[in-house]
């Protein structure tokens, strides 16, 4: 039997720490893989965890309100192989084996929230002892909270406070666009004009743009590699971030393109962006991406640069599509590490893509 632990995930590129908002399970429950068994929030918003794995739980090391380090634990089981989770994320800390001296609590039944009421507590509001003790601090009257958690539990995390999750949010969001300033890069934009339209609906949009994008890609190998130690290494596993909206903020999934050719690949891809539009994320899909393509097209923006962060070697922009005579105009802007690519490369990719797309939208439109 083996103590495999389940993490804190890296769940966007902009993420280092996150903050426990629910533990689902105790010690004691019997787990399931893709099981629902946490829910974290992240630098952009709260995301439910699945496990990777099935066992029982026989530690939690966790708790409502803890801020911990991607890559540490959240709970840990007791499983039939080996840790094939560890280490995924981040370095967590060792799960030492319990001796014979140490008995792991289990309780009688798992309370759903721990409400503590102090007697001169006479409001009937439900709320974690932290967020108590925060809101009497700052004068905020918890009845006015509207909490985030579906069993109406007031957390910290849901109180307007300094140094609450969006301010923490803002310096680890500084931190990551710092690295980026240590890879040389550049952009270029141009106008694409199509034949016939993209579809409006954006997970169907994105694996046109995906599969065209791909193919230019395999066409330009230069421009899918990233620098190591001085050295340029080729990209094996390709893997695409997907900027998706949800309704408390936007997220990155990442998606392989193993097999991008196959419909089974286009119907797993957009059942991951819809997903992910209701704050699921499976741990698959929280892996580095190395590209990524960023549609603002139903933002109504034409034009945007992005950034690239560690282990990204190309992005890609796209902005609103738009009616132009017998045709349909589209503003793309890809930015490229120059270590690995020069604005000449980078002209023949825009034009490469042009290309890949309208016979995407010629073969499968």
């Amino acid at each position: 039997m083996a103590q495999t632990p389940v993490v804190m995930p890296k769940m966007s590129m902009t993420m280092t720490e996150g903050e426990v908002v629910e533990i689902l399970v105790a010690v004691g429950d019997r787990v399931e893989k893709g099981q629902v068994v946490a829910v974290v929030g992240t630098d952009k918003t709260d995301m439910e965890v699945e496990s990777d794995h099935e066992g029982e739980v026989v530690e939690v090391t966790s708790a409502p309100g803890d801020v911990i380090e991607v890559g540490a634990p959240l709970f840990v089981l007791t499983t039939e192989g080996e840790d094939l989770l560890a280490g995924m994320f981040g370095d967590a800390p060792p799960i030492e084996e319990p001796t014979a001296e140490v008995e792991a609590p289990v309780a009688d039944s798992a309370p759903i929230a721990e409400v503590p009421v102090s007697e001169s507590f006479e409001s009937s509001v439900l709320a974690m002892p932290g967020a108590r003790k925060a809101a009497a601090e700052q004068g905020i009257d918890l009845s006015t909270i509207t909490p985030a958690s579906p069993l109406g539990v007031v957390k910290l995390t849901d109180l307007p406070l300094p140094g609450s999750r969006e301010e923490r949010a803002r310096h680890q969001i500084a931190k990551v666009v710092d690295t980026s300033s240590h890879i040389p890069q550049f952009t270029l934009s141009t106008t694409i004009t199509l034949s016939s339209q993209l579809p409006n609906e954006p997970t169907e949009r994105f694996v046109k743009l995906a599969r065209a994008w791909v193919r230019m890609l395999q066409a330009r190998p230069r421009l899918n590699q990233v620098v190591e130690n001085g050295q340029f290494t080729s990209i094996s596993d390709l893997r695409i971030a997907a900027l998706v909206k949800t309704l408390l903020g936007f997220v990155s999934p990442t998606v392989s393109t193993q097999g991008i050719g196959d419909s089974s690949w286009a119907e797993a891809t957009k059942r991951v962006l819809e997903q992910a539009r209701e704050n699921k994320i499976a741990q698959e899909n929280l892996l580095p991406a190395s590209t990524s393509i960023t549609d603002l097209g139903e933002f109504g923006v034409r034009q945007a640069n992005t950034l690239l962060f560690e282990g990204q070697s190309s992005g890609f922009n796209v902005g609103q599509q738009r009616a132009a005579a017998d045709a349909f105009e589209i503003d793309c802007t890809i930015v490229i590490d120059h270590r690995i690519a020069d604005p000449g490369d980078g002209a023949e990719a825009l034009a490469l893509f042009a290309a890949e797309l309208q016979k995407e939208l010629d073969v499968n439109g």
